[in-house]
């Protein structure tokens, strides 16, 4: 894993990001354009166009966080890249719905894509959105808040692990985020006790002209208090489905489930001291656009265009978290995220035509002093690192 310090506004950073890591940067966006071609018969560069033509996350972006799209526009100088796959790799959770969508021929005005043998291919094919398991433990009983990640991509975007350490001299706060090379974001906390990771809630409807995940979660790490970040939270138009787990009031650790319809709030029963959430919506009904998608789909394709292993991994954490008796400790929680079971801890299993792979666990610590544990791989076997402001 590679860690990298950038400072100044938007644009230094950016600039900073992508001379640093330019040839990292290179490869990633190589091996994304060629999970492209194995999956879909498209031209990638028109596929690229068409798709920023039918979305308006870049005005979203220059609306809602204008310093992280120059920020943005920094990596893509600074590395040398074309803008445009440099913006649509910020937008991991959105393509994917994009590409669902031109898949079963439901994008007003576009015909429908054509997909390759989904097996075939160095990759198995692309990959849909992030999968990922999340956990949480409000402060109290001498124990500051935790949250907890496992972060799931797709098998080809493991080596380009970069920590990244944010600091923005105009605003005092600094962050770090785990993140890939070329990206602003996947994950992360800053220094004012604020912290998010992300599950992707592929069922939740979506919004072309709503903020993008990776800007959401760097906009969120911005903020100076948790007030500010849930009022970030609430105020922004969400572009995906995603359940964020953030820090509340008075200690209290929230599931804040986030689509075009709102936000909506889950805990696991009346008062838990915890959360936990894998890759499917648990309170939020917002899903009109999937289930009108899939109304004629088939089960097996159904299954393709989706985590397959979601409630299976929603058990296994069910069985580690779900009794009240049992505290929620550091060790508990890299032993869980290591479990096997689910899987929970993924290595490349193979799920249908995707191969989910954990390419960080996250242990996020918010007492007085915050600091980021982190294992750059599968935490079964991968060392984890301390991180501190």
């Amino acid at each position: 894993m590679q860690i990298l310090e950038v400072r100044g506004n938007g644009r230094e950073r950016g600039r900073a990001h992508g001379e640093a890591l330019r040839l990292m940067v290179h490869e990633h966006l190589a091996r994304w354009r060629q999970a492209l071609l194995e999956d879909l018969l498209v031209d990638p560069d028109t596929y690229v166009d068409e798709f920023l033509s039918d979305t308006d996350f870049v005005a979203s972006a220059q609306q809602h966080t204008p310093d992280l799209l120059d920020e943005v526009r920094g990596i893509s100088e600074g590395a040398g890249t074309d803008w445009r796959y440099t913006f649509v790799r910020q937008l991991s959770d959105e393509e994917p719905w994009y590409r669902r969508a031109r898949k079963l021929g439901a994008w007003p005005g576009r015909s429908r894509v054509m997909q390759r043998d989904p097996d075939a291919g160095q990759f198995g094919g692309a990959v849909p959105p992030k999968g990922c398991s999340s956990v949480g433990r409000n402060a109290g009983a001498g124990q500051p808040m935790l949250i907890a990640q496992n972060m799931d991509c797709p098998l080809w975007f493991d080596g380009h692990q970069v920590a990244l350490k944010v600091s923005d001299p105009r605003t005092g706060v600094d962050a770090w985020v785990f993140t890939v090379a070329g990206k602003i974001s996947l994950a992360g906390m800053n220094s004012r006790g604020l912290a998010m990771t992300c599950n992707t809630l592929y069922q939740l409807d979506y919004n072309p002209c709503g903020l993008a995940e990776d800007f959401v979660v760097r906009g969120y790490l911005a903020q100076p208090d948790v007030q500010a970040g849930l009022d970030f939270m609430q105020r922004i138009p969400h572009a995906s489905g995603q359940n964020y787990t953030v820090p509340g009031p008075g200690g209290q650790v929230l599931n804040l489930e986030c689509s075009r319809g709102g936000v909506v709030r889950w805990r696991p029963w009346a008062g838990a001291d915890r959360v936990f959430h894998t890759n499917h919506a648990l309170a939020s009904t917002d899903d009109a656009i999937y289930r009108e998608q899939f109304a004629a789909v088939a089960e097996l394709q159904r299954k393709r265009l989706n985590s397959e292993t979601t409630a299976s991994r929603f058990a296994e954490l069910q069985r580690w978290f779900g009794d009240a008796r049992e505290l929620i400790t550091a060790e508990r929680v890299k032993a869980a995220l290591s479990s096997k079971i689910g899987p929970l801890c993924r290595e490349g299993e193979h799920e249908g035509r995707r191969d989910g792979y954990t390419i960080g666990c996250l242990l996020l610590h918010l007492g007085e002093t915050p600091f980021m544990e982190i294992a750059p791989g599968p935490p079964n076997r991968v060392l984890f690192q301390t991180l501190r402001f």
